[in-house]
């Protein structure tokens, strides 16, 4: 999706604001600077044996990974979440027709939205943040919420994307999957680095409508804003150059039939509630 999932945009810092170490909206302790020759470990100072690491202390990115082992036992009608979403293979050989609509994009629209598309590959539940005016220390049961989103929305992304090697029926091995239109036609330039996933569905789709149609739950004054902000961010990417429109309605639909279970799970009810209350 941004370049950078575990090792930089996403677990690292700059995707939904979480930080191993410190940072904003993330979890851990900040750290300082000490003089070499004069450490402070030498001061006395009276030590508290009895300190506990508190729940709010939890890192969100860490503490949201709790919801995986639900998520992936969960049922609906005697069905897990692969069989409600079947997304159709996507289109191969890959057309004229959609390739053209991406340069069209890329000349006609890429220059005015050149900056939410370099902010948006970096760290796009900003977006959302904004949105909503709220920030992981004013409404931190909500933030953690939409780190619940992101986790079960990475990783359905992965699994779906996997769902479909090799999509012109050829007999694997080797796999291989739908390229990203960059590979098809290398004068897009896409202006960000190109993920190192195949194009289908779009991940930023997936887990932008995701993430708006449950927090639309908790808002819904906000429901039309936050569709809407979903589709512009997933649209983005089409006019970077590193999807086709049928990735970004694929990733939209699988969205929508994942979510009943997602919001099935006991984690995700307990902090939705425990966020619901926030905005009260």
């Amino acid at each position: 999706m941004g370049g950078n999932w575990f090792g930089g945009n996403w677990f690292g810092g700059n995707w939904f604001g979480g930080n191993w170490a410190s940072g904003p909206g993330g979890g851990g302790s900040p750290v300082f600077a000490m003089r070499a020759d004069r450490p402070l470990a030498e001061i006395a100072i009276t030590r508290d044996y009895t300190a506990k690491f508190r729940d709010p202390e939890w890192d969100p990115d860490l503490r949201a990974l709790a919801i995986m082992p639900e998520f992936m036992a969960q049922t609906i009608g005697g069905k897990q979440w692969q069989a409600a979403v079947a997304l159709p293979p996507p289109t191969y050989p890959v057309t004229a027709k959609m390739i053209d609509e991406v340069l069209v994009l890329a000349v006609a629209e890429r220059p005015e939205a050149l900056g939410e598309i370099v902010e948006e590959n970096q760290n796009f539940q900003l977006r959302w943040l904004q949105l909503l005016n709220i920030t992981a220390t004013t409404h931190p049961q909500t933030f953690l919420l939409m780190k619940i989103m992101a986790r079960v929305g990475e990783f359905a992304m992965i699994q779906l994307k996997l769902q479909h090697p090799n999509p012109a029926g050829a007999a694997p091995p080797p796999y291989w999957y739908q390229p990203r239109p960059s590979q098809v036609c290398p004068t897009l330039y896409p202006p960000v680095a190109v993920p190192g996933h195949p194009a289908y569905p779009a991940g930023h789709a997936l887990i932008g409508t995701l993430t708006s149609e449950c927090l639309a739950d908790i808002l819904p004054q906000y429901k039309e804003p936050l569709r809407a902000l979903a589709a512009r961010v997933a649209m983005n990417r089409v006019i970077a150059g590193l999807h086709y429109r049928e990735d970004i309605d694929a990733g939209a639909r699988a969205a929508v039939a994942l979510k009943p279970f997602l919001t099935a799970c006991p984690f995700y009810a307990a902090t939705f509630k425990l966020a619901r209350d926030e905005w009260k």
